[in-house]
C-alpha cells in the first residue's frame, strides 16, 4: 500500500467517529427546532396575535419563525393534537375557533382531572414537593397584595402544575398536559375582576391547607368548587362572550397577511 493510500485510510478511519458523535447532535437540533416552533406558534395562538380561522401558510410561517419548513411542517401537527389548529383537507391549516361550548366542556375534564390529581396528590406527594407548593402559595398571595395579575398567574399556573405532578399518576399527567393547551387558550381571554381574584385566592388557602391535612376528599372537593365557580360559570356570561369576539376581531385586524 502506497504512503498516500495508507493516509487517506488513516484519515477516513479517523473522521469516522467524529462523523459519529455529530449525527445525534444534528438529530437533536432538530428536536430542538420543532419544540421551538411549537413553542412559538402556541404563544402567539395564546396570546391572540394569530386569531381563531387565521390561515397558517407554511413558507410564510418558517421565514416568519427563521427555521426550516419542517420543523414548522410538524409542529402543525403537534398543535391540531393539542386542538390549536385544524389540520383541513386542501393540506390547508387554521388557527382553530374558539367555541364557547367546547371551552366550556374542556373546563370540565379539567376540573375533573385536577380533582382526582389532588385527591391523589394528598396520598402521594412529597415533603419537598408541599414545601415547594407552600412557597407558591405565598409568592402567589405576595404578587395579589401588589396587584401584579402576570406574576399571579404564573405562580397559580406552577400550583395547579405541581399538584397534578404530585400526584404520582403517569397516566392522569398525560392527559392533563394534553387538554391545558386548549384550556390557557381560553384562559387567555378570561380576566378576572378583582372580586373574583378574591374569591379565587382564598380557594387556593383552602385548597392547599386540605392538601397539608392529606385531607383527599375535601380537596377533591373543593377543585370541583374551584373549577366550577372560577372559569364555567364564567364561560357562560355575556362579558365572556364580547371579550371573545373582541380578541378575535382585534387579532384578525393585527394578524400580517402571509402568502407562499
Amino acid at each position: 500500500m502506497s504512503k498516500n493510500s495508507a493516509s487517506e485510510t488513516a484519515a477516513i478511519a479517523d473522521a469516522a467517529p467524529s462523523d459519529m458523535v455529530r449525527k445525534p447532535r444534528v438529530r437533536e437540533q432538530k428536536g430542538w427546532r420543532h419544540k421551538d416552533a411549537v413553542s412559538l406558534l402556541r404563544q402567539m395562538i395564546l396570546s391572540g396575535e394569530l386569531a381563531p380561522g387565521y390561515a397558517l401558510r407554511e413558507v410564510a410561517i418558517s421565514e416568519r419563525l427563521g427555521m426550516s419548513r419542517t420543523p414548522v411542517r410538524e409542529a402543525f401537527r403537534t398543535l391540531a393534537a393539542e386542538g390549536l389548529v385544524e389540520l383541513l383537507p386542501n393540506r390547508s391549516v387554521v388557527v382553530a375557533e374558539l367555541d364557547e361550548n367546547e371551552s366550556i366542556d374542556v373546563f370540565s375534564v379539567l376540573g375533573t382531572l385536577e380533582s382526582l390529581a389532588g385527591q391523589q396528590a394528598c396520598q402521594r406527594m412529597t415533603p419537598e414537593q408541599l414545601e415547594r407548593l407552600e412557597a407558591l402559595q405565598r409568592e402567589m398571595e405576595e404578587h395579589y397584595n401588589n396587584h401584579d395579575r402576570a406574576s399571579y398567574i404564573r405562580a397559580n399556573r406552577a400550583i395547579h402544575e405541581l399538584m397534578v405532578e404530585g400526584s404520582n399518576n403517569n397516566a392522569l399527567i398525560l392527559a392533563w398536559r394534553l387538554i391545558l393547551p386548549r384550556a390557557e387558550r381560553a384562559r387567555s381571554v378570561n380576566t378576572l375582576d378583582r372580586h373574583r381574584w378574591a374569591e379565587a385566592l382564598e380557594e387556593h388557602r383552602k385548597i392547599f391547607a386540605a392538601l397539608a391535612a392529606r385531607d383527599g376528599l375535601r380537596l377533591s372537593s373543593l377543585m370541583q368548587d374551584h373549577f366550577a365557580r372560577g372559569v364555567i360559570e364564567r364561560m357562560t356570561d355575556t362579558k365572556f362572550k364580547n371579550r371573545v369576539r373582541v380578541r378575535a376581531g382585534s387579532a384578525e385586524r393585527a394578524a400580517e397577511p402571509v402568502a407562499d
